[in-house]
């Protein structure tokens, strides 16, 4: 599989954002366990998936629905495993991590004073 810099990169943060390490694009395992941190109906919290591939966008796309490397416990930060504890601040605070960062209307940070047009700037 071929990937440019800017996907390398998006994935990255996308993996770093869901708990994993900066270091697992580039260390990944062939095959991998994947834990239930959700509660789909099917499988309850906490059952094994093993031999799974281990290819980060695999893990990145898995990771969106519940499944992940760690076995829920209360020591995790992901936010089906805050939501069964109650915490929504912690969901919330979870949420604004992986979020986009702000946009400024302010003055530029970088030298200049020219300003981007309105179709320029995220909604």
């Amino acid at each position: 599989m071929s990937m440019t810099t800017k996907e390398r990169t998006d994935l990255r943060q996308e993996l770093v954002g869901q708990g994993y390490s900066w270091k697992y694009i580039d260390e990944w395992p062939i095959k991998t366990t994947l834990y239930w941190h959700r509660d789909n109906g099917v499988k309850s919290v906490g059952t094994p998936v093993s031999g799974v591939p281990g290819n980060p966008d695999y893990v990145s796309k898995k990771a969106r629905i519940g499944l992940l490397q760690w076995p829920p416990s209360e020591a995790c930060t992901c936010r089906w495993c805050l939501g069964r504890r109650g915490t929504k601040d912690a969901v919330v605070a979870h949420a604004e991590v992986a979020g986009p960062p702000p946009v400024s209307n302010g003055p530029p940070l970088r030298r200049g004073s020219k300003r981007f047009g309105p179709h320029f700037k995220q909604s």
